[in-house]
C-alpha cells in the first residue's frame, strides 16, 4: 500500500529450513499472470483499494485456487444463505447508517475463514480456524466464491456448484500456539481439484520492500484482492511484517509476492480502541451516526498491529506438496502444470520421491518421454552406475527406443552395471536380440568381453543358434571364431552341444575358411 498506510502484519516464513537450493526470483516467469472463531478483527491502512478478486487481471489462477470456509448449517441443497454485509453491520451496530467508505454493502458475508491450494487435495489455512478434524467436520470449503454469483436480497440465497464444495479428509498438520507464534493448519481434501495451486518458497527469505498480495473473504464477503502492500520488516527469525488490507475472514488467505510464489499465510491484523472495545474493521462513529470502515493512518504504534501474522508450513508437507502436484502434472498430461512444479528440481532426487515412487518411473509408465527428459537432465547424473543398468535393462525389455534416445544422449554408458554377471550386450545375445546387440555396439559397448568361463559373444550367440546374429558378430569380431572357452571349446563346439548341428557346421566352415 501507501507509504503512509501502513498495516504490520507477522509473517512466518514458509519453510526456510527446507531446501539448499536457492528459489531465483530472477528466474521466475510470472505466472498466468493465477464471524472468525479465535481470531481479532482487522482493518484497512490509507483508502481501501481492495477490489473484487475476478478483476485481478493476471491472477485468475490464483482465484481459482482460494477457498472460503463455510458452515454446513447455512447450506441446503447446492444452496448457501447469508445476510448481507449491510444486514450484519446493522444487526451489530443497530444502526441503518453508513459512511462512504464502507465498501460492498449488498454483498453477502457468508464465510468464515480463507485458506488456499498447494496440492490438487491439501489446502493451507490458519490453525484458529481449523485444528482438528473435529473442527474441520461442521464446514465445507468452497471455490469460485465471488461477487459474480447470484446472491438474492430478498430470500438470501447463493447458489453453489457442487463441483466448488469440497469437504476435509485429513488434517495433516496444525498448530495454535501463542508461545510460538504457530497458526497453521494444513488439510488434506476428499477429492483432488483440477485448479492450479500456489507456488511456495522453499528456501533464502523473504526482503524488505518485497511486494505482497492477498486474495481472501474480508468479514465473509466474496473473494477480494488486496495488493500494493510491501514487507516492512524481515528481521525476525520467522516472520514478517507487511501491510496488506485484510478483515476477519481473511484468516488463512495467502499472502504471495508479485511473482505468485506464497510467502506465508495471513492470520492476524492490527486493531485500534472504538466504543469500549478493540477493533479493526469497523465501528460506530457518534459524530456521523453512522458506522465506518477502521481506517489506520500510521502503522506505527497501532495496537496489534503486529498482525497479518503468518506462520510456516511444515518442511515435509511443502515436500509432499511438490511431489503430489508435479504427479498430477504427469498422470493427466499437464505439460504447462509440470513446469511449473519442475522448477523444484531437488524433489527428483530427494528422499520422499525415493520412497514415494520416482516420478521419473511415472512418466516412462504414463509415456510422457517430454516430462521424463526433463527430470533426466536433473537426476541422471546423480544415478549410481547400478541404476544405470537397470535403466538400460528396462528399456532394452520394453523396447523403447524413445527411452534410448533420450539416454544416448546423457551420454549413458553401454556397459554400465559392473556388479552384473553379464553386460547389457552380453544380455542381448543371450536372448538373441540382433536389433538391440547392433545398438549396443553403435553405442560403444565391448564387443570383445567375455564372460567368467572366458566365453565370448559367439560363443553366446551359438548357443541360441542364431545365424543372423552369428555371422553380425563374426563380420564385427571375426577372430572369435578362433576363440577357445575356458573348458577349451570353440564357438561351434557350443552350437553342437546345443544340439545346432546345421549351424555347428556353418560356423566351423566359417572358421575354416578364414
Amino acid at each position: 500500500m501507501k507509504k503512509t498506510t501502513a498495516i504490520f502484519s507477522l509473517v512466518f516464513v514458509l519453510a526456510t529450513t527446507l531446501v539448499v537450493h536457492a528459489q531465483d526470483s530472477t528466474q521466475i516467469n510470472v505466472q498466468y499472470p493465477f464471524g472468525e472463531p479465535g481470531s481479532t478483527s482487522r482493518g484497512v491502512f490509507g483508502p481501501d483499494d481492495r477490489k473484487e478478486a475476478q478483476d485481478a487481471i493476471g491472477y485468475q489462477d490464483f482465484v481459482r485456487a482460494t477457498a472460503v470456509m463455510v458452515s454446513k448449517e447455512s447450506i441446503r441443497n447446492n444452496v448457501a444463505y447469508s445476510y448481507s454485509l449491510r444486514e450484519r453491520l446493522s444487526m451489530t451496530f443497530n444502526t441503518d447508517n453508513f459512511d462512504d467508505n464502507v465498501m460492498f454493502l449488498e454483498q453477502p458475508a457468508l464465510a468464515n475463514c480463507t485458506g488456499f491450494l498447494i496440492a490438487p487435495d491439501i489446502l493451507v489455512t490458519a490453525g484458529h480456524c481449523i485444528k482438528t478434524i473435529e473442527d474441520a467436520e461442521p464446514y465445507v470449503w468452497v471455490f469460485d466464491y465471488t461477487s459474480t454469483q447470484q446472491f438474492n436480497t430478498n430470500t438470501h440465497a447463493i447458489p453453489l456448484d457442487p463441483d466448488d464444495v469440497y469437504e476435509v479428509a485429513e488434517v495433516l498438520s496444525a498448530a495454535l500456539d501463542d508461545e510460538t507464534s504457530d497458526d497453521y493448519a494444513v488439510l488434506r481434501l476428499k477429492r483432488k481439484s483440477d485448479r492450479r495451486p500456489y507456488r511456495f518458497r522453499t528456501s533464502g527469505t523473504v526482503t524488505e520492500g518485497t511486494g505482497v498480495n492477498t486474495i481472501g473473504a474480508p468479514t465473509g464477503l466474496p473473494l477480494k484482492f488486496a495488493e500494493n502492500a510491501q514487507v516492512v520488516d524481515a528481521s525476525p527469525a520467522n516472520w514478517f511484517k507487511s501491510d496488506i488490507d485484510s478483515f476477519p475472514g481473511n484468516s488463512g488467505g495467502p499472502v504471495f509476492d508479485d511473482y505468485g510464489w506464497i510467502e506465508g499465510i495471513l492470520v492476524r491484523g492490527a486493531v485500534t480502541y472504538r466504543n469500549g472495545d478493540y477493533t479493526g474493521d469497523y465501528y460506530y462513529d457518534e459524530t456521523c451516526d453512522c458506522i465506518k470502515t477502521v481506517n489506520f493512518n500510521s502503522a506505527s504504534y497501532t495496537a496489534g498491529c503486529q498482525s497479518h501474522k503468518i506462520t510456516h508450513v511444515p518442511s515435509e508437507l511443502l515436500v509432499r506438496s511438490i511431489y503430489e502436484n508435479l504427479a498430477y502434472a504427469i498422470t493427466n498430461g499437464l505439460q504447462d502444470r509440470f513446469d511449473d512444479w519442475a522448477v523444484y528440481q531437488w524433489i527428483f532426487t530427494h528422499q520422499y520421491a525415493k520412497e514415494n515412487g520416482l516420478l521419473e518411473v511415472l512418466a516412462l509408465k504414463e509415456q510422457n518421454y517430454g516430462m521424463y527428459a526433463q527430470m533426466l537432465d536433473y537426476a541422471f547424473p546423480t544415478y549410481t552406475d547400478s541404476q544405470r543398468r537397470e535403466l538400460l535393462d528396462y528399456t532394452i525389455s520394453t523396447n523403447n527406443n524413445t527411452l534410448y534416445t533420450l539416454l544416448l544422449e546423457q551420454g549413458i554408458y553401454a556397459d554400465a552395471g559392473a556388479n552384473k554377471t553379464y553386460t547389457a550386450l552380453q544380455e542381448a545375445v543371450k536372448e538373441a536380440n540382433t536389433g538391440w546387440v547392433v545398438k549396443l555396439v553403435d553405442a560403444g559397448a565391448d564387443a570383445q568381453v567375455k564372460d567368467d568361463g572366458d566365453n565370448n559373444l559367439l560363443h553366446l550367440a551359438a548357443a541360441t543358434g542364431n545365424t543372423t546374429l552369428i555371422n553380425y558378430l563374426y563380420g564385427l569380431e571375426p577372430q572369435l571364431i578362433d576363440s577357445e572357452n575356458r573348458a577349451g571349446d570353440l564357438p561351434e563346439r557350443v552350437a553342437k552341444d546345443k544340439g545346432y548341428k546345421k549351424v555347428f557346421k556353418y560356423m566351423k566352415k566359417m572358421r575354416k575358411s578364414r
